[in-house]
């Protein structure tokens, strides 16, 4: 039988307390440093939340020679980019007196208001106040001709008004697509509530004397981070992980 994930790969929740905001302590927060002494890879996943329009987050792997991060310096081609409402997987927009002719483009299909809905051609009614206009966008979004496109350009993509004038939208199979979501106006304001990334060495990327990594989050003060440390390629003995409750099931 083929041996389970957790035999191969070492899971480690990666912040020193859970779910972190980016702005304490400024200008970012970094995680606790993980030894690759015993494993040949390493990959840092980490979940941003709550980011406007233009908001950034940039990850940095942080090298050091021990695990309290003596001699810390940042590996210059370890680094990933998080840009708000681009390739996201939750976004929200906020519906306030849009107008006719006024627009949002969702993974490069336009939805457009007008003051009756026409939804196979992707517009919406907005004549209705700020709660009927979201309902319709959501509409306008799950309407098939809409999701003809979500599923060519990468996987379809589910619209509900959850409260109010907000719409929210998430890929519809979880793993499948992510979100890309420009407005046109500012009667529709767009921000991410959830966005995903990692960034992936190999332990041979770290300088010679240097055996630990951590992760380093910047950007976006309002933002919260998880991170999950996944250590791969164990050198010489099985992995064996620290958790308070496990299992594995056929």
């Amino acid at each position: 039988m083929a041996n389970w994930l957790s035999e191969v790969v070492k899971l480690d929740p990666a912040n020193t307390y859970m779910y972190q905001i980016l702005a304490t302590p400024a200008p970012g927060i970094r995680s606790r440093y993980y030894s690759l002494r015993d494993y040949g890879k390493i990959a840092f996943a980490f979940i941003i939340d709550t980011m406007a329009a233009a908001a950034q987050v940039v990850a940095t792997i942080i090298e050091a020679t021990s695990n309290a991060g003596a001699g810390a310096v940042a590996i210059a081609t370890a680094t990933a980019t998080i840009t708000a409402n681009t390739l996201a997987n939750v976004v929200t927009i906020v519906c306030t007196t849009v107008l006719n002719t006024e627009t949002v483009v969702i993974n490069g299909v336009t939805f457009t208001g007008a003051a009756a809905p026409d939804l196979p051609n992707h517009v919406f009614d907005r004549s209705g106040g700020d709660a009927a206009t979201a309902a319709s966008l959501a509409a306008a979004v799950n309407h098939a001709a809409a999701q003809v496109h979500f599923l060519a350009a990468g996987g379809a993509i589910t619209a509900a008004v959850l409260a109010g004038q907000t719409v929210t939208l998430w890929p519809t199979e979880a793993g499948v697509g992510s979100l890309t979501v420009v407005a046109g106006a500012a009667t529709m304001v767009v921000a991410t509530v959830e966005a995903i990334g990692f960034i992936e060495i190999d332990a041979t990327a770290l300088t010679a004397g240097f055996d630990h990594v951590a992760l380093q989050l910047v950007g976006a003060a309002t933002s919260h981070a998880a991170v999950i440390a996944i250590r791969g390629c164990p050198r010489f003995a099985a992995v064996t992980q620290a958790v308070a409750a496990s299992d594995t099931d056929v």
